[in-house]
């Protein structure tokens, strides 16, 4: 797949996986625009790669409708759209779990997708073409003990990524699904802190995705694994 010279959005653009990105997708001569609710990192972000930022927090439906119109009045179309903010909740068995911060778990994990596919799909399909990567986790492919409302978000994001695939099938848009394992991200960090040397590095996965996307054969779902460490 050609990527050079496409108009990326990135959702949760000012850190971890999504900065790796961004910074990639720049050296591929693309335009880029990463948008997040968290403007300072948003704007240090954007200075340093020398990107267009937009502010905007994924749980409201119009921010992302107006990120949408923004990138389309400066440059006119959408390639490729990545979902990819998301959170994580302190684990804990199910009878514990916190409704009010299952609620706001599932706003930005699964309704920040949604409300980013639907909006990027209405677009590309006057375009005739385009890209959504939703970026999700292992997490998304089996059950975790302890894990089970965030397990459960990130099974709707499958769910919500194989549905739109089969809707879309004999088009030139696509929709392609990233796992990867655990990540050195700003949310490992702080929930797993004893386990972080044994996660990948953003950089690695981020290389891993736009390989993928370069190659003559995408993977549709690309699951990277982070390597066994004996002990």
């Amino acid at each position: 797949m050609l990527i050079k010279n496409n108009v990326v959005v990135i959702t949760g653009g000012s850190q971890g996986l999504g900065k790796s990105l961004a910074s990639l997708f720049v050296k591929k001569d693309c335009r880029v625009i990463i948008s997040s609710e968290k403007e300072e990192d948003l704007k240090n972000v954007a200075k340093e790669l020398l990107i267009d930022y937009f502010l905007a927090d994924v749980t409201v439906y119009d921010n992302l409708s107006n990120l949408a119109k923004y990138v389309l009045e400066k440059y006119g179309a959408i390639d490729i759209w990545i979902n990819n903010a998301g959170i994580q909740i302190t684990p804990s068995v199910v009878e514990e779990v916190s409704i009010k911060k299952l609620r706001y778990l599932f706003d930005v994990n699964f309704f920040g997708y949604f409300y980013g596919c639907q909006i990027a799909l209405r677009q590309m399909k006057k375009q005739g073409q385009g890209l959504i990567i939703n970026i999700n986790s292992t997490a998304g492919l089996e059950g975790k003990p302890l894990l089970s409302a965030y397990v459960s978000s990130k099974f709707a994001i499958r769910g919500l990524t194989e549905s739109i695939r089969k809707e879309i099938t004999n088009s030139d848009i696509k929709i392609y699904a990233v796992y990867p394992g655990g990540i050195q991200t700003n949310i490992y960090k702080e929930k797993y802190p004893d386990d972080i040397k044994e996660y990948m590095q953003v950089d690695e996965v981020a290389e891993k995705v736009i390989k993928n996307l370069m190659s003559d054969e995408p993977e549709q779902d690309l699951i990277i694994k982070r390597p066994v460490i004996f002990k």
